[in-house]
């Protein structure tokens, strides 16, 4: 995809020291944006709060061909802010952006921030041990649902969900697996 980038972020990318932070925007109800630079900036007229606890993110491919692009987010979950945030949110389908900014010495942007990724957040882990805790967050692009095939399925547990005690599907994995429906 040809991307447009400021002459002044062009000209910093070419020298030979600029400092580089990533943005992360998750558009829950109160929208989170952190970054995993050493202090809180003000970027696309927004704050983006710095965060000890943002581990890494993962790499950002692109292609010419038509794919689901997906993107892995990690976080310390040490810090219980996070983790309440995803347990106490609807996390399915929000809208989920990655920017990359060059900042100069004085945390100000230079150029123009890049957005690197677009897409939408699908899930999320939380895996704890003796060590400590990580919040790994999966982001896809919004063609993840291309092939989706929407409506109900006609076993069990899809009954359950829309009308629970009904048993009228419990046995339908047992009935005969070829029905002819309609005419000859």
């Amino acid at each position: 995809m040809t991307r447009l980038i400021n002459s002044a972020t062009l000209a910093a990318l070419e020298s030979d020291s600029f400092n580089i932070a990533t943005l992360v925007q998750i558009d829950f109800s109160s929208v989170l944006r952190i970054t995993d630079w050493g202090r809180s900036v003000s970027v696309l007229s927004n704050t983006w709060n710095s965060s000890a606890n943002f581990i890494g993110i993962g790499d950002v491919t692109e292609s010419a061909e038509l794919r689901v692009n997906d993107l892995s987010l990690t976080l310390s979950g040490v810090e219980q802010t996070y983790v309440s945030i995803f347990l106490s949110n609807n996390y399915i389908d929000i809208p989920i952006k990655v920017y990359r900014a060059i900042l100069n010495d004085a945390d100000a942007l230079v150029g123009d921030a890049i957005l690197i990724f677009d897409g939408i957040l699908t899930g999320y882990q939380i895996q704890d041990d003796e060590t400590g805790s990580k919040i790994t967050v999966q982001m896809a692009s919004h063609w993840k649902d291309f092939e989706k095939e929407n409506g109900r399925r006609t076993n069990h547990n899809s009954q359950q969900l829309y009308f629970a005690g009904d048993e009228g599907f419990e046995f339908a994995p047992k009935s005969i697996k070829d029905l002819k429906w309609g005419r000859k």
